[in-house]
């Protein structure tokens, strides 16, 4: 069997090789944009412009987006019609994980960066660790949102 053969088999492939597969990823994609470009900018608003400790912004932060993407991936991305209940209860424990988790490496990535000697105000402590951490979350939440939370 060819690898293309094998690949064309492969259950977990097809699971997320659809179209209907597809148009999630592509409306997910675009409510992850619309967040992303929401929670980065209500997060320098909170920490540059009102002085809010990072950590605290991030909490903040996590709140607003918190409505904001399940709502809209319940019923824009997903289309689900679903347990709202169940749903909310899936989404809340994996949003108090990705604020946990989020927080540890935004402190952790902070630390990093200034033992290296980057600076307090520098670009990359300022921004570096909460881009990239928002990158890992939307990842791996697509899948779960797929397969756990609005299935």
């Amino acid at each position: 069997m060819s690898i293309r053969e094998k690949l064309m088999n492969n259950r977990l492939l097809k699971d997320f090789m659809n179209p209907e597969t597809l148009g999630q990823f592509i409306r997910y994609f675009i409510v992850g944009i619309v967040g992303f470009i929401l929670e980065y900018a209500l997060f320098i608003l909170l920490r540059d412009k009102l002085r809010i400790n990072e950590l605290l912004s991030n909490i903040m932060v996590y709140t607003v987006i918190f409505w904001f993407n399940f709502l809209l991936n319940k019923f824009f991305s997903f289309r689900s019609r679903n347990n709202f209940k169940r749903q909310l209860l899936y989404y809340g424990i994996l949003f108090v994980f990705n604020l946990t988790v989020g927080n540890i490496l935004l402190f952790s990535g902070i630390r990093y960066l200034l033992v290296l000697g980057f600076g307090e105000g520098s670009w990359p402590v300022l921004y570096l660790p909460k881009i990239l951490i928002m990158f890992f979350i939307v990842s791996w939440n697509f899948v779960l949102y797929k397969k756990v939370i609005y299935k």
